[in-house]
């Protein structure tokens, strides 16, 4: 799947499961390697494959489109960018942002008939995982 693709597929996501306007959705999603969102995010080498930032656009790692998990974390990213305008403090935000991520593991993981169901607490691990085998 394309990166294209799935930002249909997220927003269409989005749209039937929550309030936000996804039609005003216009904003840059940068594809760049893993250290230089780490760098954003962390300041050095850390977990992080994605990161939202209200002036320069979503950041991701160029990763499997088609892993589940990989798919959450843009959702969890674009559900900021939806936040960005509201009055609402970060904690909330990134709560929200966690819930929606965790629900649309869950029906994903029910959709294609996945033997466990899927979670944030999951993919971290699997993440993880993979992030120290390199």
């Amino acid at each position: 799947m394309t990166l294209s693709n799935l930002i249909n597929i997220l927003l269409q996501w989005i749209s039937i499961n929550t309030n936000y306007d996804t039609s005003k959705f216009d904003f840059p999603i940068n594809v760049v390697e893993p250290r230089i969102i780490q760098e954003i995010a962390c300041g050095g080498k850390c977990p992080v494959i994605a990161f939202f930032s209200n002036e320069h656009g979503i950041y991701i790692s160029d990763s499997n489109y088609n892993d589940p998990c990989n798919q959450s974390i843009i959702l969890h990213e674009i559900i900021h960018y939806f936040q960005s305008d509201l009055p609402m403090e970060n904690a909330f935000k990134e709560k929200e942002a966690y819930e929606l991520q965790n629900k649309f593991l869950e029906e994903l993981s029910i959709k294609t008939d996945m033997i466990d169901v899927l979670n944030i607490k999951k993919c971290r691990s699997n993440q993880s995982n993979r992030l120290f085998m390199r």
